[in-house]
Order: C-alpha cells, then sequence, then structure tokens
C-alpha cells in the first residue's frame, strides 16, 4: 500500500512538472526571438543621424521678391528658417528638432529636385519651398532688450544639431512639417498622392507641435 501511494505521488508531481518544463522552454525561444527581430526592426525605422554633407555646405538662395541669388553657408541660412518657422520662445528642444528638420527639408531638395530653380538650389517663399526672413527682419520684431539673445538662442540650436538629418535607408528623408495637425496626421497618399513608407498616420497632441 505504501508503494502505491509513493508511486501516485510521483505521478502527480510529474504531472504538474510537465507545463512548467514546456512553458519555460516556449519562453526562452520567444525572447530569443524577439531580440533576434530587434536590430532589422531597427535598421528599417526612420533614424536621425549624423550625415556628412560636404559638398552642400553652401548653397544658392533664390529671394523671390528680388529675383537676387545669394550663396550662403547652411547652417547659417538654417538659423534664419528655424526664426521665420518657429516662435523663439518655444522650447530649446523643439527649436532644435525644427532644425533637423528644416536642415534634412533643404538637403532632400538640393539632392532630389535638382535645379527646380534655374540658377539656385532653394527659395525663400513658404509657399514654394521654405520660409526665411533676414537677420534684420527678425530682430526688428523682437523687443529690443532681447534682440541678441533671441539670435544667440537660434544659434545655438543650429549649431548643437550640425551635421543631423532624418534620415531613411540611409538617405534625407522628404521631411514636411507642420504647425498643428489637428490631433492626427494624414498619410501623404490622401494629401499629395506620393507615396512615402516614412510617414504614416499617427495620433499628435493637438498643441502646437511639428
Amino acid at each position: 500500500m505504501r508503494k502505491i501511494i509513493i508511486s501516485l505521488i510521483l505521478f502527480v508531481q510529474i504531472i504538474f512538472l510537465i507545463p512548467v518544463i514546456f512553458t519555460k522552454g516556449f519562453q526562452t525561444k520567444q525572447t530569443s526571438a524577439e531580440v533576434n527581430l530587434v536590430p532589422n526592426a531597427v535598421s528599417e525605422e526612420t533614424k536621425t543621424e549624423d550625415y556628412n554633407y560636404g559638398e552642400y555646405q553652401t548653397l544658392k538662395l533664390l529671394h523671390a521678391k528680388t529675383g537676387e541669388v545669394e550663396e550662403v553657408n547652411l547652417d547659417e541660412y538654417l538659423c534664419h528658417v528655424v526664426s521665420a518657422e518657429m516662435p523663439v520662445d518655444f522650447e530649446e528642444e523643439a527649436l532644435k528638432a525644427q532644425a533637423v528638420v528644416a536642415r534634412t527639408y533643404t538637403i532632400f531638395k538640393i539632392t532630389t529636385q535638382g535645379k527646380k530653380h534655374e540658377n539656385a538650389d532653394i527659395c525663400d517663399d513658404s509657399g514654394c519651398c521654405q520660409a526665411w526672413v533676414s537677420k534684420e527682419d527678425r530682430l526688428a520684431r523682437w523687443e529690443e532688450n532681447v534682440r541678441e539673445e533671441n539670435w544667440k538662442k537660434i544659434e545655438q540650436v543650429v549649431n548643437a544639431t550640425k551635421g543631423k538629418l532624418i534620415t531613411y535607408e540611409g538617405k534625407p528623408i522628404n521631411a514636411f512639417f507642420h504647425s498643428n495637425s489637428g490631433g492626427k496626421t494624414e498619410i501623404p497618399v490622401n494629401v499629395w498622392g506620393g507615396s512615402y513608407p516614412y510617414l504614416q498616420a499617427v495620433e499628435t497632441s493637438r498643441r502646437r507641435c511639428l
């Protein structure tokens, strides 16, 4: 009788142990699979990275109102763009994001759209290319006691992001941006008809944002 009881106890223990053993093995394999998938997922994502835009250190800027073409340093040009596109009293990180987006958009325009303007790389008309404002005009719109401080802030955020672009598969993206999405962005095909795999509809804050 004692042997029968011991055998029953052992049998019950084995029954309970079998699911545990198999479950543990399954969890180990699942974790391993997730780890192996991570690098592939990351490599396909849009990334912000340093980019050597050597030959694009300067660009030819067309002033739409006068027809004048001016050769300017890229990052100096971006100071004028950022100050035109976003209020200087926004958070520094927001301004940095704007600088990265503007730099990406500029390089994309130059490298993919060729000579949209016959003798220039880009123009200062926001309806055509990207907003731009001269330093003199920008300073004139600020209170005198904060003019230099504000301009230094713009220069700092541009310099802090120097060389950084948003890329997809190693190439600069067409970095569209807006001031307010109304709570959710739209996929490009429903707006322009083009297909951009790196631009997808997402829910966003209703506050002013990129």
